[in-house]
């Protein structure tokens, strides 16, 4: 396993490449729809959460951000390498969802409004499912992280002042206030709680701060938490069964409590030096191109699916091997995107060949050292 270094944290980049995968197994599990009952609640079981995945993105999100920050740098700087990191691949990937959409002759359900609201990056704002789901379903989460960045320099301004007790108090307030979205959206509108608790930027908005809060912790030699295989095994437990939470819940309170364990105890794994399977070379490798993965995979399942036969019902065998199938297909194309087009585009676009500085982490007085889409109109995919 690779070597930990005071400002790497490799363990978080294996974490991204599990989260892809929960996304993908839920959008699996989809579209190949199993023809033994059983066999379907096994899948629905191991796969329905998948959505929640995204959940750990945006914590991350926010994480990684705050542990990378530079003191000092512009905001106009930030963003300009948010946009070199993230908009060549979407607008890549967008033109592979059309053309996966030509393919499969629907490109006539493309219109100007979905069009153009997927390529800003602004669909996550609209309530209307047909807009928001756009052409590439998954990137309404791009949206939102857009969002987030245009906010980042000046949360990260307000939260790098606070103190250690503030930030624990934020930490606690802002996980509650995941649980409290569900309440107060089905009290201010009735009708549209998924979209104002799953979709819209202000909303996922709070679990993007609750990273930054936990990077801060982590940063000042602040956290106390479990060690991470305690934290693994928690976060598994919560993912099993958030399916018996209510819905608005379940689809981002689920697992909030155990993403807040697991992400800092990772970072401190790698801080300490101590065993994390997470760092395994092949999975920090996949980590580093679950973004590309993530923004091919919908649309080739989709694809496949109607090319094979939406309607077919999938003896068992046959849906794993054409799951496992699809799987190599989305991570040989991520593969291509994140070489051609995302490293390109960050090394041309960023504006900046300064790597970011080490975080400097104070030890704690113990000595401890202080990185789905809802179902669209027009596909069987439920979430993700």
């Amino acid at each position: 396993m690779p070597e930990p270094t005071a400002g790497r944290l490799p363990s978080l980049t294996g974490m991204r490449w599990a989260a892809a995968l929960l996304v993908f197994g839920l959008h699996a599990y989809s579209f190949l729809d199993l023809a033994v009952p059983h066999h379907r609640q096994v899948a629905k079981f191991l796969c329905d959460g998948g959505d929640l995945g995204v959940s750990f993105f945006f914590v991350l999100s926010g994480f990684v951000l705050a542990w990378s920050a530079r003191p000092g740098d512009p905001a106009r700087r930030f963003w300009r390498r948010r946009f070199a990191r993230i908009y060549p691949s979407h607008l890549v990937a967008l033109l592979f969802a059309l053309g996966c959409l030509l393919v499969t002759d629907r490109l006539a359900q493309v219109s100007t409004e979905r069009l153009l609201t997927g390529a800003l990056l602004v669909q996550a704002w609209s309530r209307d499912p047909h807009t928001y789901l756009g052409i590439n379903p998954v990137t309404w989460s791009l949206s939102c992280e857009a969002t987030f960045y245009l906010c980042f320099p000046a949360l990260y301004a307000l939260l790098r002042r606070a103190g250690t007790e503030r930030l624990r108090l934020a930490a606690v307030a802002l996980v509650a206030l995941v649980w409290l979205f569900p309440v107060l959206a089905s009290v201010v509108a009735p009708g549209s709680e998924h979209w104002l608790v799953y979709v819209w930027p202000l909303t996922r908005l709070a679990e993007f701060v609750l990273g930054i809060v936990l990077a801060l912790l982590v940063r000042a030699g602040a956290w106390r938490g479990p060690g991470l295989a305690l934290a693994t095994a928690g976060y598994v437990a919560s993912y099993l069964t958030a399916a018996w939470l209510p819905a608005e819940f379940r689809d981002t309170s689920g697992t909030i409590v155990a993403v807040s364990l697991l992400i800092p105890a990772g970072a401190m794994a790698d801080l300490r030096g101590t065993r994390s399977f997470w760092r395994h070379p092949y999975l920090v490798r996949l980590g580093e191109v679950s973004f590309a993965f993530y923004l091919v995979h919908y649309m080739t399942i989709d694809t496949a699916d109607v090319l094979l036969g939406r309607e077919r019902a999938w003896p068992t065998p046959q849906a794993v091997a054409v799951a496992g199938a699809l799987l190599l297909l989305s991570c040989v194309l991520a593969v291509l995107l994140h070489r051609y087009v995302e490293l390109p585009g960050v090394r041309l676009l960023s504006g900046s060949r300064r790597p970011a500085p080490v975080p400097r982490v104070i030890p704690a007085a113990s000595g401890a050292p202080a990185a789905g889409t809802t179902r669209a109109p027009d596909a069987p995919a439920p979430r993700g």
